[in-house]
């Protein structure tokens, strides 16, 4: 009866400590799960050397992605907002074919939406490890980059191809960026310190899920 008595507490404990250790061992798949709720693997180009009219022209025709996504528009303007948006892209389309260089470029996001950041987890236009906060709208995910000038993330990538491949770049105030959540299409401009235009961004992005795609390796 003694043994029997000391049997049950020790089976109890042993049972709840595989329980504690399985949920401890659930805990970083759930925090990864919460964490992000889209990521966007994006390809496409940076366009730089723009002639001074094309740059102008392109600033004119097209506001910055941010303000331009976070504008709600009234239906009954459905056509002059077409008609709008045609003309952009084609003098966006004008200043590209006009840059004095184009190179490959990518960028890599991962979207969080309790707190509306999204974290560069790879780029070659970008910082990886920064956070921008973005906006979303019913059209369009935006947002802005501006360096940090002590950013450990911004220091190491002022080092990197993209400042050597157009040293214009490191006038960079800040770059903007937008997709649209039909298309995919995400448009960017890399804005110097007086609002001018250094150079723009296209490129296509994929959306991908938790869960979705093959799963870390370790």
């Amino acid at each position: 009866m003694v043994a029997m008595a000391r049997t049950r507490p020790t089976a109890l404990a042993g049972g709840l400590g595989l329980l504690a250790a399985c949920v401890l061992l659930n805990l970083p798949r759930q925090a990864q799960a919460q964490m992000f709720h889209l990521y966007l693997l994006c390809q496409g180009t940076v366009a730089a050397g723009l002639p001074s009219g094309a740059a102008a022209a392109s600033a004119a025709a097209s506001t910055s992605p941010l303000s331009r996504a976070a504008r709600a528009q009234p239906e009954v303007e459905n056509d002059k907002n077409s008609a709008d948006i045609n003309e952009n892209v084609q003098a966006r389309a004008a200043a590209v074919r006009s840059a004095g260089k184009r190179g490959n470029a990518y960028i890599d996001l991962a979207l969080r939406d309790n707190n509306m950041t999204a974290l560069v987890q790879r780029s070659n236009v970008l910082p990886v490890g920064e956070r921008m906060k973005y906006v979303a709208t019913q059209s369009h995910y935006a947002a802005t980059y501006s360096p940090g000038p002590t950013s450990r993330a911004n220091v190491d990538w002022r080092g990197s191809w993209f400042f050597s491949w157009h040293p214009p770049f490191q006038k960079m105030a800040a770059t903007r960026v937008s997709v649209d959540r039909q298309s995919g299409v995400l448009e960017g401009e890399i804005v110097g310190p007086d609002g001018d235009i250094l150079g723009l961004i296209d490129m296509q992005c994929e959306p991908r899920r938790e869960g979705e795609g093959p799963r870390p390796r370790f």
